[in-house]
């Protein structure tokens, strides 16, 4: 006889929706394969009257959340509604302190939150599940507490935006601008209508900072991780990297080396000959390195509703499976340790420079002698005239030192002859 899972659903957009219809799809599969039967006891979001895919009169309407929640037999409550503030925050901490189980799709309350959370969940005996956080249907938190529990990591490299990709795909594929792109993503459903998050690389820090404090079971402060996005880059960018042989690749890097944590957030240039430089479109990638040698990669559909709902029943199912106290980080968030992260690879990269120029004598020649004056040489170089009056001059240096390709990229931007500020991107071995 199959066991009674009770939850509660709060957030009934995309995602909410989604789950709501797979639950109702695959309770045989549960009965089955889990001896489980899930039932949901109430439903709460923002906004009632909003017409939804799937029949809200089988369920009972709550709108008071907390009231939802306060039911004697509710054994799980789904928070889907998002935000690091709000209404999301106090469903999940009001939750964990009435001691139910939590499922939350909340990367930016759990980038914020997380530790707090982890420590209020454990003094109330109960387990967090946050699956669909990062990477939609990619099963990359399971696959790090898991499969590799035991196994040293020593770096997560991962496309974790698939807004980002997308655009970054899309501006190649179809020769379009930036906002062409951008548009295009919003059309499909692959991007918000305020995607700034997505754009400006803050919504892929939230994930590897998640990932990352999993992996190195370390407790990172997000405000001292530097961050950046794709929302300064052109078309050009785009087909002089291609012709240099690199694609664009919005990226979230965690390593632990030398007892430093390093975090790194930005667009990269990747060898097209490089698995991640072609995972493309809306899909996300991860790649796990650990031991000496060791490289594993993930690869699936990082967003929407589908197979995001994977991540929230597969979370239901593995929490109430499983007997044992799972924690939330792998481990006690007492042995979680406070560290300080470095926003700079400890080897020397490759770097990539684009600078829109006036035609004036000896333009190209004092770019030269800056990044000379940094110990930065010159690996390639080319030009390509925009009109009468600009042309863009395009670097591909040799490796050098971060700090120093910063020092001149600060020297450079004080030019007079430059339109705007030089576009700067790292190029990244993996």
């Amino acid at each position: 006889m199959s066991k009674n899972l009770n939850i509660v659903i709060a957030g009934l957009g995309t995602v909410g929706t989604a789950s709501i219809k797979l639950i109702e799809k695959n309770k045989d599969i549960f009965s089955i394969k889990s001896n489980l039967n899930i039932k949901i006891l109430g439903i709460f979001a923002k906004n009632k009257s909003k017409s939804r895919s799937f029949k809200k009169n089988r369920y009972k309407w709550y709108d008071d959340p907390f009231k939802m929640i306060d039911q004697y037999n509710v054994d799980t409550v789904v928070e889907l509604i998002g935000g690091e503030k709000g209404v999301a925050k106090d469903i999940c901490y009001y939750a964990l302190k009435k001691k139910k189980n939590l499922i939350t799709a909340n990367k930016a309350l759990l980038a914020h939150e997380g530790y707090n959370m982890a420590k209020i969940a454990e003094e109330n005996k109960v387990k967090i599940g946050f699956e669909a956080s990062v990477a939609g249907g990619i099963p990359i938190i399971s696959t790090l507490k898991r499969s590799f529990k035991g196994i040293k990591i020593n770096k997560i490299t991962g496309i974790l935006n698939g807004t980002s990709n997308f655009i970054l795909s899309n501006m190649l594929d179809e020769k379009n601008e930036f906002k062409t792109s951008l548009k295009k993503a919003q059309k499909l459903g692959y991007a918000e209508q305020k995607p700034e998050n997505d754009l400006n690389g803050l919504d892929t820090l939230h994930k590897i900072l998640i990932l990352s404090g999993i992996a190195f079971n370390k407790q990172i402060d997000l405000k001292k991780v530097a961050f950046s996005g794709i929302k300064n880059l052109t078309k050009a960018d785009i087909f002089f990297a291609d012709r240099l042989g690199y694609r664009i690749k919005p990226l979230g890097i965690g390593c632990f080396e030398k007892s430093k944590l390093r975090l790194i957030v930005a667009p990269f240039l990747i060898s097209k000959k490089k698995e991640l430089a072609n995972v493309n479109n809306n899909l996300n990638a991860i790649i796990i390195n650990a031991n000496k040698n060791n490289k594993n990669i993930l690869i699936g559909e990082g967003a929407g509703g589908d197979p995001t709902s994977i991540s929230v029943v597969s979370d239901l199912i593995n929490l109430h499976s499983n007997d044992e106290n799972e924690f939330m980080y792998g481990s006690s968030h007492k042995k979680l340790k406070k560290i300080n992260p470095s926003n700079f690879f400890l080897n020397n990269n490759s770097f990539f420079i684009r600078a829109k120029i006036y035609d004036k004598p000896g333009a190209i020649a004092a770019i030269s002698t800056i990044l000379k004056n940094f110990s930065i040489s010159i690996k390639s170089l080319f030009q390509e005239q925009t009109n009468k009056k600009l042309f863009n001059i395009v670097i591909l240096t040799h490796k050098c030192k971060k700090k120093s390709m910063d020092s001149a990229t600060t020297k450079l931007n004080t030019c007079h002859f430059l339109k705007e500020k030089a576009v700067i991107m790292q190029v990244l071995h993996v």
